[in-house]
């Protein structure tokens, strides 16, 4: 107890120093700083949780049928039927995670070339702290391991929008005490068989080969003790052929599809008008990858 109470003293008088001292310039205040993160990140360093992860399938059709789904793309309406030879082989998943008070990163852009690191402020679960490898907060927590996961339009479980799919090689990491800075998953290959009617019937396959995703939270995802409930991640196979405008202008993957000869292959070497607007949906924020129901000022 008396430990705890020397903890909580010093974490106090930290605060109240770098609330209410000044520095003389610009340079030392910097340096001080990040002395004075790096002493809090050590309060909390030795204290981690379990968390566990869902990483969910759906398709966002409020029914039980994850292998079919309608689209529509520049007005026409496409009803796509996914077949069960679809598979996704999984590289990894991992999170970083920030101190649960933090508002301090440190910048070490290709711009600054000198040995002094420079502080900046930035919202708490946004950007993850450039720290040490071996630092509980410069390290990378798996949530998903390696594997190749097929029939992933199986009914396996239910949200509020219908039936799910919850991928079965997620695991339960030890994380630190903080928030969710960011996600990223990584694949070895996603292989995609479907067929397509909309005016005409097309038969699709899709080959994506090896790529990663980093996912930001827009709301604050908690690693704290008695936390209740894992760690929600969405992957939206129809969000992946949804109509999108970047700066005014329209991509329309299934629009585009309909102009092509039956059947159709898409990969790298084939199709590649195709195969780059699926590229950039991938990488798209919140299309494809999602923390679901993550609004700014919002904890999950």
């Amino acid at each position: 107890m008396n430990t705890l109470v020397i903890r909580y003293a010093l974490l106090s008088g930290l605060f109240i120093f770098f609330t209410h001292c000044t520095f003389g310039s610009v340079g030392d205040s910097n340096k001080d700083k990040l002395a004075i993160l790096q002493n809090l990140i050590f309060f909390n360093n030795n204290q981690t949780v379990a968390v566990g992860t869902n990483l969910r399938s759906y398709d966002d059709q409020a029914d039980d049928n994850l292998n079919q789904f309608s689209l529509i793309s520049n007005a026409v309406t496409y009803n796509i039927t996914v077949q069960s030879s679809t598979y996704t082989n999984w590289e990894t998943g991992t999170y970083r995670i920030n101190p649960p008070s933090q508002t301090l990163g440190v910048s070490t852009s290709s711009s600054e070339k000198s040995s002094n690191a420079t502080a900046k402020t930035h919202t708490p679960y946004t950007v993850p702290l450039d720290l040490p490898a071996d630092d509980l907060y410069g390290k990378s927590y798996p949530f998903l391991s390696a594997g190749t996961i097929s029939n992933i339009i199986a009914n396996n479980s239910t949200t509020e929008t219908g039936a799910s799919f919850l991928y079965p090689n997620t695991k339960i990491s030890s994380m630190p005490l903080g928030v969710v800075a960011v996600a990223n998953v990584s694949w070895e290959e996603i292989y995609i068989r479907m067929d397509i009617t909309g005016g005409t019937t097309k038969s699709v396959t899709i080959l994506l080969p090896q790529g990663n995703k980093l996912i930001t939270p827009k709301c604050k995802i908690p690693i704290k003790n008695g936390r209740s409930g894992n760690i929600e991640i969405l992957f939206s196979l129809s969000g992946l052929f949804q109509d999108r405008s970047v700066s005014g202008t329209p991509i329309r993957f299934l629009d585009t599809l309909s102009g092509k000869s039956d059947p159709v292959v898409i990969s790298k070497v084939s199709n590649v008008d195709l195969y780059n607007i699926l590229l950039q949906n991938l990488q798209a924020e919140d299309i494809v990858f999602s923390f679901p129901g993550c609004f700014p000022g919002v904890e999950r």
